[in-house]
């Protein structure tokens, strides 16, 4: 099962990464061209919030009850915060991706509360880049050294038997 969750939850996150680009660019041209908001920006919106909240939920449920490395780290806090990949995996990695949530949540509240489009771009456009900056931190890139992984999970090996 935690492969499977792993392997979905590595996936998702290039979803989440293509509709938030998608969103970041329509919210800066319909700000900056002072665009009519329209429904398809709305959906985009939803549709970003949605996979972010499934994001989380999968990402607690590793933290919290799948991952050995996320149970070392929570064991012994002391030992956590000497050790780069127990930190990133225990403490950096939620940390920042929960306010990578809540950026988005924000910025999807202030959006649906705007009157003017004007104002919903513009909130989305900010709110956007403040996530797009946290998804790129928080992510375990292949290039960081002792935390990497793969930026495209394999299929688990029991979803291919």
């Amino acid at each position: 099962m935690l492969e499977s969750i792993v392997f979905i939850h590595s996936w998702t996150r290039w979803l989440i990464a293509l509709l938030l680009l998608l969103v970041l660019y329509r919210s800066y041209i319909g700000w900056f061209k002072k665009s009519e908001y329209t429904k398809k920006d709305h959906i985009f919106g939803g549709v970003l919030l949605g996979l972010t909240h499934l994001q989380l939920v999968m990402g607690l449920i590793l933290y919290f009850a799948l991952s050995p490395i996320s149970q070392a780290a929570l064991n012994n806090i002391s030992i956590t915060m000497k050790s780069t990949v127990l930190r990133f995996w225990g403490i950096e990695h939620i940390f920042t991706m929960l306010l990578f949530v809540i950026f988005i949540q924000i910025g999807r509240i202030k959006t649906k509360k705007s009157k003017l489009s004007v104002q919903k771009y513009k909130s989305s456009a900010i709110y956007c880049t403040i996530a797009v900056i946290l998804l790129l931190l928080g992510t375990p890139w292949t290039f960081r050294k002792e935390i990497g992984r793969p930026n495209f999970m394999g299929f688990p090996s029991g979803l291919n038997k």
